[in-house]
C-alpha cells in the first residue's frame, strides 16, 4: 500500500509491486479489508509507504510475495483438511486419488509457509532491528567473514546430518512396511490378554508382526 487511504484501507490480494514507480500494477483490491485486519476497524487509517523516506522502507516486492505465499499455502492446507473431512464423511477417504496426490504435493507446504513467514517478518522490519531506535546496520556483530562462514557451515552440516538421518530412517521403515496376514494362519480374532498389536515403530530390521 503506497498511499494513505482515507475512510478505510483496501487489501491488495494480488498485483505487481513497482518500487521505482511507487505503485502496484494490476492490483486486485478488497475495500476496507486492510483496515479491518490491521486496525480491527472498518474505516481505520493505515499510513502508506510514501509517507516514509525511501531509506526507511523495506523491499516491498519481497515482502508482498512472501506474505502471499505464506497465506496462500495456509489456505491450501485448510482446503486439504476440509477435502479429507468431506471424503471421510462420504467413506471415500482412502480411495480418492485426488486427495492422495493433493496431500503428496502439499507435503513441504508447512515448511515453505514457515520460511515465507520468516522472510515476511525479517524483511518487513528492515532497515530496523528495533523500529525507530536501532538500524540493522548498527547491530551487526564485529565478526570476520571467516568466523561467520565457519559457524554457518557448522549449522549446515549438523542440520544436514540430523535431517538426513531422519529421512533415511523413515524411508527404511516405509520399505519394511507393515506385516501382511499370513494365509496359512487362522485369521480369527485373538482375544488373549497377552496379544500384542503391531508396532509401526518396531526396529526396521525386524518384521512388523503380531507376537
Amino acid at each position: 500500500m503506497w498511499e494513505t487511504e482515507k475512510g478505510g484501507t483496501a487489501l491488495n490480494l494480488f498485483g505487481i509491486p513497482d518500487m521505482k514507480a511507487e505503485t502496484t500494477h494490476y492490483a486486485l483490491k478488497v475495500p476496507h479489508l486492510g483496515s479491518l485486519i490491521l486496525t480491527h476497524s472498518w474505516d481505520g487509517e493505515i499510513r502508506g509507504l510514501k509517507e516514509f523516506p525511501p531509506e526507511d522502507r523495506p523491499n516491498s516486492t519481497l515482502v508482498f510475495w512472501s506474505f502471499r505465499i505464506m497465506v496462500g499455502l495456509g489456505f491450501a492446507m485448510i482446503g486439504l483438511a476440509l477435502l479429507a473431512w468431506f471424503l471421510r464423511r462420504r467413506g471415500r477417504l482412502y480411495e480418492s486419488k485426488l486427495l492422495q496426490r493433493f496431500a503428496l504435493v502439499m507435503g513441504p507446504a508447512g515448511f515453505v509457509s514457515l520460511l515465507a513467514g520468516w522472510v515476511t517478518t525479517e524483511a518487513g522490519r528492515q532497515p530496523w532491528v528495533v523500529y525507530g531506535v536501532m538500524r540493522t546496520a548498527h547491530a551487526v556483530s564485529p565478526l570476520s567473514v571467516q568466523q561467520v562462514s565457519v559457524s554457518m557451515m557448522t549449522f549446515v552440516i549438523v542440520y544436514f546430518l540430523v535431517f538426513g538421518t531422519g529421512v533415511y530412517y523413515m524411508l527404511k521403515l516405509m520399505k519394511a512396511g507393515p506385516a501382511l496376514p499370513d494365509a496359512k494362519h487362522d485369521h480369527t480374532p485373538d482375544t488373549r490378554h497377552d496379544h500384542t498389536a503391531r508396532r509401526p515403530m518396531s526396529a526396521v530390521d525386524e518384521p512388523l508382526e503380531t507376537v
